[in-house]
């Protein structure tokens, strides 16, 4: 009899402190608030701060539950959205995504708190109103989209008016507004109870066609300069200018760039009100020149769109009657007759005349740096960097008219063969010693 009282007692003490563990946070689940309607949190502490520190871990369990569906909401939103479209929007929407959940969740209540005397624990219970919490984020997503659609209705606006610049910088401004939307939406839809319904028109891939289709409204015209003749050096005798519309409207404060061959950049010129852009230089080897419209702030992917719209200049470059001598100082008489060499090639291919004697000279210094000796199964080699300044030199006045810079790195087993080698590697750029040869 009595065996069987001690194990009634037992048994009693073992329900009584299973009854001080709420069912709740066995089970992650309260039938007064169903996890349609609420996110749940459940959390322990222990000691003198054990409410304070249970109230903190149902909070974080919060913020972990929303942060495992913001990053399924995420692979949802890339799938659909088509953010990866666009690099930048994507690499943005991606991080703002990965800080949007904060872990001070305002709006959650603690609904219930259970203290269990025998083991000093705190048992708590914190729910997230579903909708409560994502209504001020459905506030600031209709606001966003709503911004979104007035930029893009005044960027048609623009375009239609001629002012591709405006109509381009409304544009950017939608990545602008809607890359953060992404990342409230993917916040929104993982609390709320039904997701955010956003207007599929604002994806990258549509902002990308809005753009090319601005660019395809883009006209020019050659108004002069085209087919010239002149001499090497010389001023052309009339400007290169061209027109600018969009959609048959002069397109004003539009940056045009003229390059050399269709690559190498000569200059650029503004737009006026009439849509016209000048840019005057001087003859030059090569015979063509390209126009097109420049706009930095659209991507490099949209080149092509610009390609479509731009124009052609021809000319005809007779040689100058200017002439240069060349003088390269250095002991090393290699090296100094490889860079003669090669700066004569240089400036006969622009179009001047290389002569013995001349009041115009180039004058070639030579210098290294970097000088390295390396000792390995081979034996030692010499690396070092080899500097050639070409100085323009009026001999008549005894004036130096500029100078331009090239350099190279050279390996030998000596140090004049690691000279040797860095001169037969140097080389010139023909439009930076053109540029130099007409001053």
């Amino acid at each position: 009899m009595k065996k069987i009282s001690t194990l009634v007692l037992v048994l009693m003490a073992a329900a009584t402190s299973s009854a001080q563990i709420p069912i709740w946070f066995s089970s992650h689940n309260h039938p007064q608030y169903p996890t349609s309607e609420y996110i749940i949190g459940i959390g322990t502490g222990g000691g003198a701060t054990g409410a304070e520190s249970a109230k903190k871990a149902a909070l974080a369990d919060i913020v972990s539950q929303l942060r495992v569906q913001v990053q399924s909401e995420v692979r949802s939103v890339t799938q659909n959205f088509s953010v990866n479209d666009d690099e930048q929007i994507y690499s943005d929407f991606k991080r703002q995504s990965r800080t949007v959940v904060s872990d001070e969740i305002t709006g959650a209540d603690v609904i219930e708190t259970v203290v269990d005397e025998a083991s000093s624990t705190t048992y708590a219970l914190v729910v997230l109103n579903r909708d409560k919490y994502s209504q001020g984020l459905r506030s600031e997503l209709e606001s966003g989209w709503k911004q979104a659609s007035d930029l893009r209705t005044a960027a048609k606006e623009f375009a239609a008016k001629g002012k591709l610049n405006e109509a381009i910088q409304s544009t950017n401004q939608i990545k602008q507004v809607i890359t953060p939307l992404f990342a409230k939406q993917v916040l929104h839809n993982a609390a709320a109870r039904a997701p955010f319904s956003f207007p599929s028109m604002f994806n990258p891939a549509a902002l990308q066609t809005d753009i090319r289709t601005f660019l395809s409204q883009i006209k020019l015209e050659k108004k002069s300069g085209d087919n010239q003749k002149g001499k090497i050096g010389e001023k052309f005798p009339q400007p290169f200018t061209v027109a600018v519309t969009v959609n048959d409207v002069p397109c004003s404060g539009v940056t045009v760039m003229f390059l050399l061959d269709e690559k190498n950049k000569l200059g650029e010129g503004l737009t006026d009100e009439k849509g016209a852009a000048t840019f005057a230089t001087s003859v030059r080897s090569g015979n063509r020149m390209k126009a097109k419209v420049s706009i930095v702030s659209i991507g490099r992917e949209f080149d092509e769109n610009l390609n479509q719209s731009s124009v052609t200049f021809s000319w005809t470059a007779q040689l100058s009657d200017k002439a240069f001598s060349i003088l390269t100082n250095s002991k090393n008489k290699k090296v100094a007759d490889n860079i003669s060499s090669k700066l004569s090639t240089a400036v006969s291919q622009i179009g001047y005349k290389v002569v013995t004697m001349s009041n115009n000279s180039i004058i070639v210094e030579l210098s290294t740096s970097g000088l390295n000796k390396i000792d390995g199964m081979a034996g030692t080699l010499y690396t070092l960097t080899l500097e050639a300044t070409m100085n323009l030199k009026d001999n008549t006045s005894n004036s130096i008219g500029g100078s331009i810079q090239f350099s190279a790195k050279g390996v030998g087993k000596s140090e004049d063969e690691a000279m040797e080698k860095a001169a037969s590697a140097l080389k010139i750029d023909q439009k930076e010693l053109s540029e130099l040869l007409q001053k």
